[in-house]
């Protein structure tokens, strides 16, 4: 994830300090900034960035789409994929934290309530770290930093590092976020409603074709409202949220398995009518344009077929 140095306080030099250790696949450290900089991440990709600070008087303010964040020893932050993160951080302000990859969230979820969760996890912006879940995540952070500080990293095994990572993925998914409604509902006992299931099995079959929810209404066989609750409480989303990921993932394989065929055509493929909506909605989802995926696999394409 590249870091653009957008403005740095002209009367300090520009200096950032960093130490970090992989756990695996997990990369946990610390930095600081030895200047007043402003610092522009661009959309957040296939990564979970979580972070806290520890001085309350030294705080770095994050901007995470409009979200608002004053991260120290109160507050963390939580930076998710297809998300817009603009940083201003402290001369002297020290942040510790952890990068995971966006698909140990989401096989974690997968593994706890057997099933797939629509669309990329997106955690809170902001943690709070005096209570509950923000509470246990920073004890979580410090405590696996000083484990990593007082061992010397040639002797932590493999199996110790996998004991570590897992455990923490653990406390990351238990943060707010747009996951958590489903994963409470599994934790409580809640298995999906056969509405849900007859409803996601007709979208799955169909969704190619125009599907409205009275078309949904009348396959689970139940009222608009009992449908809604139903996915809400099961999936922690709405049925036509499902319909449209549905689609976008199917937009999104084809354009990179098949860049020969053009946006317009890989919208009206997937069951987008509209090519506005189908721009803006894979770009809210993917973190860039329907044509932007294509042109990037577009040359490997053309260099496959000359083979």
């Amino acid at each position: 994830m590249p870091l653009r140095i957008k403005r740095v306080d002209p009367g300090q030099g520009f200096r950032l300090d960093m130490t970090g250790l992989f756990l695996n696949r997990i990369l946990v450290g610390y930095n600081t900034f030895g200047a007043d900089t402003l610092v522009d991440t661009g959309t957040i990709q296939d990564k979970i960035i979580v972070s806290a600070g520890h001085d309350a008087r030294r705080t770095s303010l994050f901007d995470i789409d409009d979200v608002r964040v004053a991260s120290g020893a109160h507050e963390g932050i939580a930076m998710s994929p297809s998300r817009r993160v603009r940083i201003n951080r402290r001369q002297g302000a020290g942040m510790y934290g952890a990068i995971l990859p966006a698909d140990l969230l989401t096989d974690r979820f997968r593994e706890t309530t057997g099933r797939e969760f629509s669309g990329p996890i997106q955690l809170d912006p902001r943690i709070d770290l005096r209570k509950g879940p923000g509470r246990v995540f920073r004890e979580a952070l410090f405590g696996l930093l000083q484990e990593i500080e007082t061992q010397d990293p040639a002797n932590m095994s493999a199996t110790r590092n996998a004991l570590l990572e897992d455990l923490f993925i653990s406390v990351v998914l238990s943060l707010p976020g747009s996951h958590l409604p489903a994963l409470t509902a599994q934790e409580a006992g809640g298995a999906a409603p056969g509405v849900v299931r007859r409803a996601e099995e007709y979208m799955d079959a169909h969704f190619q074709n125009a599907i409205t929810l009275s078309d949904l209404v009348r396959v689970a066989g139940c009222s608009r409202s009992a449908l809604t609750k139903a996915f809400r409480a099961s999936r922690g989303y709405s049925a036509m949220q499902f319909l449209s990921d549905r689609r976008l993932d199917f937009a999104r394989r084809r354009l990179q398995e098949d860049p020969s065929a053009t946006a317009t055509e890989v919208a009206l493929a997937s069951g987008f009518s509209n090519q506005g909506r189908f721009a803006k909605a894979y770009r809210a989802r993917f973190g860039e344009l329907p044509s932007e995926t294509r042109a990037r696999h577009y040359e490997a394409w053309r260099f496959r077929l000359r083979q």
